[in-house]
């Protein structure tokens, strides 16, 4: 049987490597046979400039998030990492003129998103989501708006946006300067970003092996890794480098590596993608997430999300946020049991 990770189009399609970073992987040299993707991810760069340069002119701060920065930092190239969407983090109280920036410049709420007039809806919103999507149809481009740099951690958003104020630097990319995460913030955030998705694509875990991990400062890492509880995540990574590239990054972690949370990994990367999820697999994958960090403030604040659903906002008109946690069962019921 073949293995299908050895299977350039699967690598492709099913992980979404680029070509170039696929022949890193299987030791070959495509050359000029994927030209129109390299051109693709050139246009990709142009859209991350002109967006980006858009919120400057309007004296809007923000900090890239993967996209073409990241490829450039490790890889010395913006576009050998494919890069779909832009990914921009701005302070909460920035969504409303950067909404109505991206309004002003063609772009329009992706479909299902909503970003409602009430006040108290808007902040239900922000209280169980992290991000808006924007869409322009004209250029086909993707801009998701993030007011919180990674949902669902084992502390408060208050004490994320210090310890993200704390660890930033900057980069000289198209003659522009951007402010990013620090190299161990960033290589933190890789792993817990692939963690949270289960590593179902190997784009992630591919980053995170081709990081330039020389340059990161051990201790700083240990820092931040004690400080987000991440190591489990830290293990898992690992487990997961070992098991794919023979390799693992020179930063140990002691804490002890649930079965579960591995197996569900390793099934996650192995397995097809599915977007609609069944009842089982929601019990799956939080099971898995339960394990992801230890401590009751995770626990608590899973439970409590699992209690809101951005879509089901515009159903209820109160001015009460108990009535959009107590809509959840019901929505869930009606959409899952009652209609199936």
């Amino acid at each position: 049987m073949t293995d299908p990770l050895q299977d350039r189009t699967y690598l492709h399609d099913r992980h979404r490597l680029s070509h170039r970073q696929i022949d890193r992987w299987l030791g070959e040299e495509s050359g000029q046979t994927f030209l129109p993707e390299k051109m693709k991810q050139l246009q990709a760069v142009r859209n991350f400039l002109n967006v980006t340069d858009l919120l400057r002119q309007n004296g809007v701060s923000f900090i890239p998030l993967k996209g073409p920065l990241l490829s450039f930092r490790i890889y010395g190239d913006p576009t050998v990492r494919f890069s779909h969407d832009i990914d921009l983090l701005v302070e909460v109280e920035m969504i409303e003129p950067v909404t109505k920036i991206l309004y002003a410049n063609g772009y329009r709420l992706s479909e299902g998103v909503i970003w409602p007039k009430k006040k108290v809806q808007q902040e239900m919103v922000i209280d169980s989501s992290h991000h808006l999507s924007f869409s322009n149809k004209e250029l086909n481009l993707c801009v998701e708006v993030h007011w919180v740099l990674m949902p669902g951690l084992p502390f408060p958003i208050k004490k994320q946006k210090a310890i993200v104020a704390e660890n930033l630097m900057e980069v000289d990319f198209a003659g522009r300067k951007f402010s990013v995460l620090t190299k161990e913030f960033e290589l933190l955030y890789l792993m817990i970003h692939g963690a949270k998705h289960g590593w179902s694509r190997l784009k992630w875990l591919v980053d995170i092996n081709e990081y330039h991990v020389n340059e990161v400062n051990e201790i700083v890492l240990g820092q931040l890794v004690r400080k987000f509880n991440a190591g489990r995540i830290v293990a898992q990574t690992n487990e997961l480098l070992k098991r794919y590239f023979s390799t693992q990054l020179p930063f140990a972690s002691k804490a002890r590596l649930p079965g579960y949370f591995i197996r569900y990994a390793l099934q996650s990367i192995d397995g097809g993608i599915c977007e609609n999820l069944s009842i089982h697999d929601h019990l799956r994958l939080y099971r898995y997430l339960w394990l992801m960090f230890p401590g009751l403030f995770y626990k608590y604040k899973m439970i409590l999300d699992a209690f809101c659903r951005p879509a089901d906002i515009p159903a209820i008109d109160s001015s009460f946020k108990l009535a959009y946690y107590f809509y959840r069962p019901y929505s869930f019921i009606k959409r899952r049991i009652v209609h199936a």
